[in-house]
């Protein structure tokens, strides 16, 4: 009898409870699920090339890592639960020990899996694990309440060593897996050459070494850390914020591990505000898992977690729709918009404060269906995360966990990009100089609001 260890959400060999806890014949495998990466919500596929690009490459990083010890990973692409379920057949598996996710599909296929094999989730990717772990039923749904429960002691679960096998331990080795893994790790059935692979791969921020560099960089070496709370709302750059979101959503950089860095910052180097504020950041991120594990699918409903629940997908006519194409395509003709929608369409990410304004905008200057907002950004985020993504976006609408949050464009623009700096540097065609590049294109939705604050761009 063998077990599998399904590493999907803890692509890391540090603070890995998943590698160090397992004993006996093991076989570690990573399965990308199809509906997960080719599936359609709202008519726009759930993840673009980029992602899935980055996924691959995380995969074959740890591939490659474990292999240093002789240990294989099985890939498997496909229905996860089919996929699992034979290679459980084929090495006479009994028992399935992964991450417990915040996902209502994972929970989905975790259940399926139960039905036969004996399935252990670790919550190997939340600050609150094991003895923490919080009451969901006591569960506070206000931010402000959660974290002044927590804070008085700020207590979280201490990361694991690193990973080494164990005399206790029986890995499917390197060859062995090569017999059950699919051939979906090809890069060129995904337009990448193995050149290009390489290149990639050894470029890749979210790799686990490469974000132990930036915790190196960012926290010991540079102490960027001491100026987030300044920098963080700024739109742009490479150190105005802490970029350990991407490694944290995708498993290759554990929370904890993360949690503990800070503190030691704290107690031998000093503490400000900016190193509180960043573990305030991260205690977001917590609230928002334990919020998904609440309300699980209820977060997919058009009144979100208020209200009666509506899951029919918005059926918009045809202005919507162009109005809609307009965001995603960062052509609404505000640009202050605009140049936060192609800086994620360029790279991927977004700023915290870009995403709270492109969020604002399309929800309560548009019109629109707050869940197409969030389904563009579940395809093009590389950091993407089901829980802080669908949370934020219910957050803005009103419909999660605070009353509807509509932004001034023109002030918060006005704000965080007075010179402009910003929008010229995404959208080169505006002519204006300073503020007045801020001023809505004619015909657009903002063209004819906020009057007070579009006599301030001259």
């Amino acid at each position: 009898m063998s077990t599998l260890v399904l590493l999907n959400h803890c692509l890391r060999l540090k603070d890995n409870p998943l590698l160090n806890e397992a004993e006996g014949k093991l076989c570690a495998v990573v399965t990308l699920s199809r509906s997960q990466f080719f599936g359609k919500q709202y008519g726009l596929y759930r993840a673009n090339l980029a992602r899935l690009r980055q996924q691959l490459l995380l995969i074959t990083d740890l591939q490659q890592q474990l292999a240093k010890h002789n240990i294989g990973l099985v890939t498997l692409f496909g229905n996860s639960a089919t996929e699992l379920l034979q290679l459980a057949k084929h090495l006479n598996a009994t028992k399935l020990i992964a991450t417990e996710p915040t996902a209502p599909e994972e929970y989905r296929l975790f259940a399926q899996l139960a039905t036969q094999l004996s399935v252990s989730l670790n919550d190997t990717n939340s600050l609150l694990a094991g003895e923490l772990k919080p009451d969901i039923t006591l569960l506070a749904d206000r931010f402000t309440t959660f974290r002044k429960t927590l804070e008085p002691l700020l207590l979280v679960t201490a990361p694991q060593p690193d990973f080494v096998p164990s005399s206790a331990q029986q890995w499917l080795n390197v060859e062995q897996a090569k017999t059950f893994s699919g051939s979906w790790c090809q890069m060129a059935d995904y337009g990448l050459s193995a050149g290009q692979f390489e290149a990639l791969s050894q470029h890749l921020p979210a790799r686990e070494s490469a974000s132990w560099q930036r915790i190196d960089a960012y926290l010991w070496q540079q102490k960027h850390i001491l100026h987030y709370k300044d920098t963080r709302n700024r739109l742009i750059g490479d150190n105005y914020a802490s970029f350990f979101s991407t490694p944290l959503a995708l498993g290759t950089l554990s929370v904890r591990s993360l949690w503990q860095q800070i503190e030691k910052f704290e107690q031998q180097i000093t503490a400000n505000d900016s190193t509180y504020w960043l573990k305030f950041e991260l205690l977001w991120r917590e609230f928002f898992r334990w919020q998904m594990r609440k309300y699980q699918g209820a977060w997919f409903s058009a009144n979100g977690i208020k209200g009666a629940k509506q899951f029919l997908p918005p059926a918009p006519n045809t202005k919507s729709r162009q109005r809609f194409r307009n965001w995603c395509q960062g052509q609404t003709g505000v640009p202050f918009v605009d140049a936060n929608m192609r800086l994620l369409n360029q790279s991927g990410l977004m700023s915290n404060r870009g995403r709270q304004n492109v969020a604002s905008y399309l929800i309560h200057d548009l019109g629109l269906d707050w869940r197409l907002g969030a389904a563009y950004f579940e395809q093009r985020l590389l950091d993407y995360d089901v829980a802080s993504n669908w949370g934020n976006w219910a957050y803005i609408a009103g419909f999660g966990n605070s009353e509807a949050r509509p932004f001034n464009i023109i002030k918060q623009a006005l704000s965080y990009d007075a010179n402009a700096d910003f929008v010229k540097q995404l959208l080169p065609e505006i002519m204006a100089t300073g503020k007045a590049a801020h001023r809505p294109a004619a015909g657009s939705i903002l063209a004819n609001h906020s009057r007070s604050w579009l006599t301030e761009l001259g």
